[in-house]
């Protein structure tokens, strides 16, 4: 049954009610459209279609001839071909209670919370829509969520599947800090390399206080990254165990290059992470390089799952959606590392259910 037998008239891009006072209720109890000066409302035709389905609006046309749903998904794929990806996002986030605004670039909507409304709450999302066929450009999704983080609001984006259903995820970018304190580190040690991996018979302080490598049989074994950063930190002498020589700084960077292929990247990560007093472990059992702890290993879970990337990476919507799917399954924040010429950031991907 229509609400009160409420009426438009489809005006190009539009529909306007003019009943002024069933016009005002519609706006009050869902801040569908714009006022009009003069009385009335102005609906956008994805307002117009949800209320048409909820049957709560009739439209007609200028001759006074009713207007049918699929008339108005015409009409909207005319103007925008992006539509019929928009238009089940803008139903499915009215269906869960929220007011839904257009938005400037780069985003699709302005997300109101529940309860919420224009010139009576703030903003709680800026919300973009995306197909799952999509590309996902991480530096582009960094600088537009600065952006929105900048204003003081969430980005939210939501992926339609070809099925209609609609994911969600919470993106922000983020700064990490953790307790450890890696120039506590006052005696220096030395170790051999095979492989990819330093064999160390000495250092239980620097596996037992800062959590470096792990035991084997009465020594330490340590990860190719992990040597590095020790060997620059001058804590740790390496030496090739196959020719016996020492190894500098150079010639250990580009063995491990030869033996690791993203090792360059998930090295500059991996120290920036360690500089900032954060522990990463390997990840390899989460489908990424890192788990890393904010505190002591030994006390908590692993806080994050993060994937060390270079500059200009981009991925399919299926990788993002299966890191953070086995990231919200074992109880962590997933977080991409980008890699560039301005130093190391940090990009939080999360499930969002709005």
């Amino acid at each position: 049954m229509l609400l009160d037998n409420l009426c438009g008239t489809l005006e190009d891009s539009k529909v306007i009610v003019l009943d002024e006072a069933k016009a005002n209720r519609l706006y009050n109890k869902g801040y569908y459209g714009i006022p009009l000066s003069g009385g009335g409302l102005e609906l956008d035709l994805y307002e117009a279609r949800y209320l048409m389905e909820t049957e709560r609006l009739e439209v007609m046309d200028g001759s006074g001839e009713k207007v049918t749903p699929s008339t108005l998904i015409e009409r909207s794929l005319s103007l925008d071909s992006r539509s019929t990806l928009i238009y089940p996002v803008y139903s499915d986030m009215r269906q869960r209670g929220y007011v839904l605004k257009d938005a400037s670039s780069p985003a699709d909507f302005r997300v109101f919370p529940r309860g919420g409304g224009p010139g009576k709450t703030p903003t709680k999302y800026w919300l973009i829509v995306s197909a799952e066929t999509d590309r996902f450009f991480l530096p582009e999704t960094e600088e537009v969520c600065n952006r929105i983080m900048d204003l003081k609001k969430e980005l939210l984006v939501a992926t339609l599947d070809e099925e209609g259903d609609v994911t969600y995820h919470k993106i922000s970018t983020i700064d990490l800090k953790g307790d450890d304190r890696t120039d506590h580190i006052k005696d220096t040690y030395e170790g051999v390399i095979y492989g990819d991996r330093c064999l160390m018979f000495d250092g239980g302080e620097i596996n037992e206080n800062h959590f470096f490598g792990r035991h084997i049989a009465d020594g330490i074994q340590l990860s190719l990254v992990e040597t590095q950063y020790l060997l620059e930190k001058g804590i740790l002498t390496v030496f090739n165990g196959g020719t016996g020589d020492v190894m500098d700084l150079t010639e250990f960077h580009e063995y491990a290059s030869k033996k690791q292929k993203d090792y360059p990247v998930r090295y500059t990560v991996y120290k920036d992470l360690r500089n900032k007093g954060v522990i990463p472990k390997t990840g390899f059992k989460y489908g990424t390089a890192f788990r890393c702890y904010l505190g002591d290993p030994e006390d908590h879970h692993a806080d994050y799952i993060i994937q060390p990337v270079g500059e200009d990476f981009e991925c399919s919507r299926y990788d993002t959606s299966r890191a953070v799917r086995v990231a919200h399954s074992v109880r962590k924040s997933f977080a991409f590392a980008r890699s560039g010429k301005n130093g190391v950031t940090y990009t939080k991907m999360e499930r969002e259910t709005p």
